[in-house]
């Protein structure tokens, strides 16, 4: 019990927001830190991280289809969930050695964010995770309330608020009021699909063969929701030719990308209608006034406010640098900790 205390002295709340593509880490009195790729590099068949256990992050991501056989590149968060918790473990003892200048016995509190429909099961699992990354006391926090809070919206009021987060492996639709989810729905729909879906269309048209980094890169630079006025320039980017396997540039522009990534779009504006008819009456008539807050790193693609606002008829607010939504609400929750307590569930409590 002494001991415990005596770390606690020295320890550094923390939260870390467990993303798909990033992963940031927030540090209580200081705000979001830092952010990194959720990626690890490790030598083949083991555990243990490729140069010296540095090969994380940005690092392994650089890696990523330039790593010989001997090194695996591993995203361990797929579709929004923990998919490898050995190499989540890994993670999360290196965010928290950062978190806490590198000293190996400190033991901060740690909040992280997960999905609303994450069993409890794996939030044991979670637990388990973190107290062999070296964390002290493990709390949660739901991702809709997390955005809601780094958004300034007023969750713990009556007042009912939808909140539309658009990541990289899922787009997540939740109503919120109390401080509590009324509703929510997760699809896949989302920044990954929507690479996936640029790779195959200019593999049919073009016949070359681009990565999902470039596929990304394409995405950001051309992306949009709707058409755009003026349109941007067309831009030119290099793949495999897969009929005369040689190198070939190609020049793409923004409507084509518009049209190849829309089935992922039309999902999440559907997904979204659909879901404001199923609300009481009180919480449609909210809406109307709160409208729709769209979190994450998709929610700046040009023109998906006014497509929105077009079948859905509900206003649109996008905050600022939406993709941090969810850690400016982590980092929020850290600073007014014992205030929001409330809304934080401890998996520890229940055993």
């Amino acid at each position: 019990m002494v001991v415990s205390r005596l770390f606690g002295l020295f320890s550094t709340d923390t939260a870390i927001d467990l993303g798909t593509s990033s992963t940031r880490l927030c540090v209580r009195g200081r705000g979001i830190v830092s952010e990194e790729p959720t990626y690890l590099a490790v030598k083949k068949g083991t555990s243990e991280v490729f140069d010296h256990g540095r090969a994380i992050g940005q690092v392994a991501r650089d890696m990523q289809g330039r790593a010989p056989q001997s090194i695996e590149v591993i995203k361990p968060i797929r579709n929004g969930a923990i998919f490898d918790f050995e190499m989540t473990r890994i993670l999360l003892r290196h965010f928290i050695r950062s978190a806490s200048g590198g000293r190996r016995w400190s033991s901060p509190r740690l909040l992280i964010s997960l999905p609303t429909d994450v069993s409890d099961v794996s939030k044991n699992a979670l637990q388990q995770v973190a107290d062999r990354a070296g964390a002290g006391k493990l709390y949660l926090i739901d991702q809709p309330r997390a955005a809601g809070l780094g958004s300034w919206q007023p969750i713990h009021t009556a007042r009912g608020h939808m909140i539309v987060d658009i990541g990289a492996g899922t787009t997540d639709i939740s109503v919120l009021a109390l401080g509590d989810v009324i509703t929510s729905r997760s699809i896949p729909a989302a920044g990954d699909a929507m690479d996936e879906a640029i790779v195959s269309y200019i593999r049919k048209k073009y016949n070359i063969w681009i990565s999902h980094r470039t596929a990304e890169e394409i995405k950001t630079r051309l992306g949009s929701a709707h058409p755009c006025a003026p349109p941007l320039p067309p831009c030119a980017f290099s793949g495999l030719d897969l009929m005369a396997n040689v190198p070939r540039e190609i020049s793409i522009t923004q409507e084509e990308i518009r049209l190849a990534i829309d089935p992922q779009l039309t999902q999440i504006v559907d997904a979204i209608a659909d879901m404001i008819p199923t609300l009481e009456a009180e919480l449609i008539r909210d809406l109307k006034k709160t409208g729709i807050t769209l979190c994450g790193g998709i929610a700046n693609l040009p023109g998906l406010p006014e497509r929105l606002y077009g079948w859905t008829n509900t206003k649109v607010f996008v905050p600022n640098d939406p993709r941090l939504s969810v850690a400016r609400g982590l980092a929020a929750a850290l600073d007014h900790f014992d205030e929001l307590r409330p809304l934080l569930e401890c998996p520890e409590d229940r055993i």
